[in-house]
Parts: C-alpha cells; sequence; structure tokens
C-alpha cells in the first residue's frame, strides 16, 4: 500500500532540524513534526518562501503528519495563501507552500537559537507563535 505525500526537505536543512532536537534549548526532543511546524508557522509569520533543492527528499511520513494537527495547521497557511480552499484538492500544491515556509522557518530558526544563542528571541517567537495561533487557528 502507497505510503502517501511525504513532507520533504534539503539534506542541509535535516542536519538542522536534527541540531535543534538535541540542543538544550525548548526544542530538545520535539518530534520532527513539531519543529517543521514551528519552523512553518515562523516562515510564514516572516513572509517569506523559499523554493527547496533538487536533492530535497522525503522524510516525514503521512501517517506522522495524520497522528497530529499539523496537515490541518498546513491547510490553513495555504489557504490563506492563495486566499482559496481549491489548493487543498492536491496534496502537493499544499504541501509545497508549507515547506517552502519551513525551509525559511528553520534556516532562522537555526541561526537565531544556535548559531546566536538568542534567548530573547525564543521570547519573541512564543508570542509570535500565540499571535499566530489566535490569527489563524482560534
Amino acid at each position: 500500500m502507497a505510503e502517501g505525500r511525504r513532507i520533504i526537505y534539503d539534506n542541509e536543512d535535516r542536519e538542522m532540524y536534527d541540531n535543534l532536537i538535541n540542543s538544550s534549548t525548548p526544542f530538545k526532543k520535539m518530534s520532527i513534526i513539531e519543529v517543521f511546524a514551528t519552523a512553518l508557522v515562523y516562515g510564514k509569520e516572516v513572509g517569506l518562501r523559499k523554493k527547496l533543492g533538487e536533492g530535497a527528499t522525503g522524510r516525514v511520513r503521512e501517517s506522522t503528519i495524520n497522528s497530529s494537527d499539523i496537515r490541518y495547521l498546513m491547510m490553513a497557511i495555504a489557504a490563506d495563501e492563495e486566499q482559496s480552499i481549491n489548493v487543498l484538492a492536491e496534496d502537493n500544491d499544499y504541501f509545497s507552500i508549507c515547506e517552502e515556509y519551513a525551509k525559511t522557518g528553520i534556516n532562522l530558526l537555526n541561526s537565531e537559537v544556535l548559531d546566536k544563542k538568542n534567548d530573547k528571541f525564543l521570547d519573541d517567537m512564543e508570542e509570535k507563535l500565540l499571535e499566530f495561533y489566535d490569527m489563524y487557528i482560534e
């Protein structure tokens, strides 16, 4: 039986996900899907989508996505981006939008949290995530 659409990201981004998960930050021991969701929201908040490279491969299985509420977050972000629910007709369409936002987000998170060790950034990010939740989810 086919597994379905996976979340994809570049090889260099995989290292950033792993570094955040293994860091001594609030990301420590988060699941990959939780870090992806955080990167997605942060990328959306910044408003910048970066294209994935040709070497991007599927890494997060559909079963992992479906066991969380992340798919609904992805759908909300993509529908907002396209100003239409038609984008939800094909998994690939809304997944691609979210993967590009997450690429932006994971790069910024890695830079601010690990490279700069910016504690204020984490407080600011928490506030932005709560605002984002209020705007898109509630």
